[in-house]
């Protein structure tokens, strides 16, 4: 609550403060990044427990000196994560420890003390570097060594009991492939290695096809631990400091990351249930028992070190939740993720704002509102209307079909083989799957428009009525020449009419089965207030699944909101619609003018719109001006995520096309110019990498081009990031590029997701 209050008195103060000087433009962006995590400190084993640091910012990963006089750890409280160092005795502030642009995390102490190994991205990606110790002084990037010097990531230093070697996890030797659960995104796979403090003799110990990390040294330099998920989960194992003997040595029901040494030998791990509650565990060697280090711990506990004195820290905090209340923002926590950064390049100052949604549509000048779309469905059983509940008769149907051809055999298996009964049940079972199955495909996994769904479930019900009626007539035939079977031709006739009825059920109540209608709100970020904004309806014809909102923006002049409905990842056939709400007038406009994927629609101070449609059969850039509409791009691949300059004479896209895998490939930014004849240049690649590059967006005087990107690789292990933010595309950070210069600054640099950028005045 402290923080909250002070996040929001020094939030006021900061954007009160510039409008006394310069008005500057704004750069907006999702981040999925936490809040409110601080550093934790107990000095007596873990018996008690108290704040270390108590900021706006996050601050984590926190070590202890050898000597026990000193805390170094990494806050945000600058804007991009650095070291800081803090006295553990005294009320004296931390102070920063090395002066830098780039991204610092992870420190680790060298066994006397004299040096740190942390991670940074200096040069471009994230690599180990190392530094003499001076809490008294900050020194200069410039100073600290290089260890790794390798392309990829390396990250989790750890320092063994000599002094002489350290041991770290990297991403090097693993192409990076889709994710196994959500294939649009990117997985990576570290191991572990060890290399000499001089940076020489660089070690692979670990080969495993799921992620290594957070090796840590045994007292005596001949054990490492380490997490692995190549068991199904993430576990905690050991080998031998060569890398032989590899096993897991904890067996623990739940997820097991972060191990560490205590003083006495015990090892403590993080674990958690849901994104709610982490918990640092301790593990007992002798006696195996897994029990809580400190049992009244804040919801969110990570990362624990400790000292000989029995000084321990740790950093979490409070679960910051908001689900569960009508206009939902987005992710748990506030709506800005902190306080606004002012960025300095190429002459202007620009304020950037983390913001925690994935899509949100900022102001233009003059006001501090942001505007979205909330899902105010709480559960399963609001989402179905009464309706709804009438696609229960399907499986009740099947059931009671199922058991009474069962019941029916035994009755009478005297005079009917039972086999015969048997195979009713079972058919019965194929044809509710079969009836069930084509519902589902045209209504849900491949969704379809209202009225071709009343088509398909239309023939099917004729044809059910068929089966029906032959059936009834063939029990009928069979009762008046006093065959027995007629029971069985009965059954038949059930079965078949039941499932007639779900159909005909769906063909005329398809439209009336689930709530599909989208709430969409405003919320001032400077003070929070929030109210509903306008409601919208699905025309008849379109698929509830059809009907998600994908992106939002206000247009260039500031009069309009804009935002596509449609299905994520649908294919180019499928559905989805532009539409405009006025502010003024406030009405809704249909955009769009295809029954195919239309999106991602923006419009320039001069009417000219761009959207992304698939009505070609691919995904395609168009630009319609008045009334006419053309494809600017015409191919085979897949183009998405347009832009227009508010000047309309530049357009931004992603695109595949240059991209060799062979399914879910990454995409590239492109950009085109308009002519001096009216015609447009053929795409430009203006990215870099070979990464995924997406949602490009133009500044206001339409000289940058801003984006998210994979380019500069991840600052952390994976397995560490994702249970803690669900980030299910690339690892983004957002990189502005200059049209004429070339130039390219990468404008936020931490180890969370981010993307969505969009640049306003």
């Amino acid at each position: 609550m402290k923080q909250s209050i002070c996040y929001s008195l020094l939030l006021t103060f900061a954007l009160f403060s510039n409008s006394f000087g310069q008005s500057l433009e704004r750069i907006f962006y999702s981040t999925f990044s936490p809040q409110g995590w601080d550093i934790y400190i107990s000095k007596d084993k873990g018996k008690s427990y108290k704040n270390f640091t108590d900021n706006p910012s996050l601050d984590y990963d926190a070590v202890i000196s050898p000597d026990g006089k000193w805390v170094v750890f990494t806050s945000e409280r600058s804007g991009i994560p650095q070291l800081y160092v803090q006295a553990i005795d005294g009320n004296y502030p931390p102070s920063l420890l090395i002066k830098s642009k780039s991204f610092q995390d992870q420190a680790t102490f060298s066994p006397d003390g004299s040096q740190l190994a942390f991670v940074a991205s200096h040069e471009g990606n994230s690599e180990i570097y190392l530094i003499p110790f001076l809490p008294d002084s900050i020194q200069d990037i410039q100073i600290a060594k290089n260890l790794t010097n390798h392309p990829s990531g390396d990250f989790r230093p750890a320092f063994s009991p000599d002094g002489q070697r350290i041991a770290f996890s990297s991403d090097r030797d693993h192409e990076i492939v889709p994710h196994p659960q959500f294939p649009f995104a990117r997985q990576r796979i570290g191991d572990i290695y060890s290399v000499d403090i001089s940076g020489e003799n660089p070690t692979r110990l670990t080969n495993s096809e799921f992620w290594d990390g957070s090796p840590r040294w045994s007292a005596d330099g001949a054990k490492i631990i380490f997490y692995s998920g190549r068991n199904g989960q993430n576990s905690i194992f050991e080998m031998d400091a060569d890398g032989s003997n590899q096993h897991q040595i904890i067996e623990f029901s739940g997820p097991a990351v972060s191990p560490d040494y205590l003083p006495d030998g015990t090892i403590v791990f993080t674990t958690w249930q849901n994104e709610k509650d982490f918990k640092v565990m301790k593990f007992d060697p002798n006696s195996k028992e897994i029990t809580p280090l400190i049992s009244n711990g804040p919801d969110l506990m990570f990362n624990l070190d400790s000292h000989l004195n029995g000084t321990m820290v740790f950093h979490g905090g409070p679960y910051a939740a908001n689900h569960g209340v009508p206009g939902n923002f987005g992710f748990d926590g506030n709506v800005l993720a902190k306080l606004p950064d002012t960025v300095s390049f190429a002459g202007r100052q620009v304020n950037v704002y983390g913001v925690r949604r994935a899509f949100v549509a900022p102001p233009q000048k003059g006001n501090t509102l942001l505007f979205y779309d909330a899902n105010d469905i709480q559960s399963f059983w609001e989402f179905l209307k009464p309706l709804g509940y009438g696609v229960f008769w399907l499986p009740i149907l099947v059931l009671g079909m199922f058991l009474s051809g069962l019941f029916l055999g035994v009755r009478h298996r005297k005079k009917i083989s039972f086999w015969r009964f048997l195979l009713f049940s079972l058919l019965a079972i194929v044809f509710g799957l079969i009836t069930g199955g084509i519902f589902l495909w045209v209504d849900t996994i491949s969704p379809m428009p209202i009225s071709s769904i009343r088509w398909i479930m239309g023939l099917m019900t004729i044809v059910l009525l068929g089966l029906t009626l032959w059936a009834y007539k063939r029990a009928i035939r069979s009762r008046r020449n006093g065959n027995e079977a007629y029971i069985l031709s009965l059954s038949y006739s059930v079965l078949f009419g039941g499932l007639s009825l779900f159909s005909v059920f769906c063909t005329i109540f398809i439209n009336q089965m689930v709530n599909s209608t989208l709430h969409f709100y405003q919320v001032d970020y400077v003070t929070g207030e929030k109210k509903q904004l306008f409601v919208f309806e699905k025309e008849s014809d379109t698929n509830p699944a059809n009907f998600s909102v994908l992106d939002s923006k206000v247009s260039h002049d500031g009069k309009a909101f804009i935002f596509t409905t449609g299905s994520f990842r649908a294919n180019a056939r499928m559905q989805g619609d532009l539409w405009k709400y006025d502010f003024e007038t406030r009405l809704i406009e249909k955009l769009s003018d295809s029954p195919y994927n239309d999106g991602f629609g923006d419009i320039s101070e001069d009417g000219k719109m761009v959207f992304r449609s698939g009505r070609s059969g691919y995904f395609d850039i168009y630009l319609k001006t008045n009334d006419e509409t053309i494809n600017l791009t015409q191919d085979s691949h897949r183009d998405n995520f347009p832009a227009i300059s508010k000047q309309g004479d530049k357009i931004v896209f992603s695109s595949d096309r240059l991209r060799t895998e062979q399914e879910y490939k990454t995409m590239d930014i492109f950009l085109m110019s308009l002519k001096p004849d009216g015609t447009w240049t053929e795409p430009e690649i203006i990215s870099i990498g070979s990464g995924q590059n997406a949602h490009a967006h133009f500044s206001p005087d339409g000289e940058w081009v801003i984006y998210t990107t994979e380019g500069y690789g991840i600052n952390d292990e994976q397995a560490l990031i994702q249970p803690i933010i669900f980030s299910p595309q690339m690892y983004g950070e957002i990189v502005a590029y200059n049209v004429q210069t070339k130039e390219r600054i990468r404008l936020t640099h931490n180890k969370w997701e981010e993307g969505t950028p969009l640049w306003v005045e």
